[in-house]
């Protein structure tokens, strides 16, 4: 249990951070006019919630400053939708790619 506190303590900044780039968008989809409501901002937070999570986990061993990891984190949370169908389309050409054996 306290490797799995440790663990979310140490995710908080990412998901703060991606969280607050999902509001932003939130806000500035606002700006333009589109609805908005508590039910769209809710879910369009947690997806960009798991898009910052990804992103991370995607990052942390390319080498990158934590500036440009803490950027690139933000605006996947911005961009959750957008970020999330281009890994879904690298992840999909990998496994074409390299399929599984066995």
């Amino acid at each position: 249990m306290k490797f799995l506190s440790l663990k979310l303590l140490e995710l908080l900044p990412v998901i703060g951070l991606a969280a607050f780039g999902g509001v932003t968008r939130t806000v500035a989809g606002k700006a333009r006019g589109e609805a908005y409501s508590l039910r769209i901002a809710i879910p369009e937070i947690i997806i960009a919630v798991f898009s910052g999570l990804l992103i991370h986990w995607l990052t942390l061993d390319i080498g990158w400053s934590d500036n440009l990891r803490t950027a690139t984190i933000a605006l996947s949370g911005y961009s959750a939708r957008s970020v999330l169908a281009i890994i879904n389309s690298l992840f999909l050409n990998l496994i074409k790619k390299h399929p599984m054996k066995g």
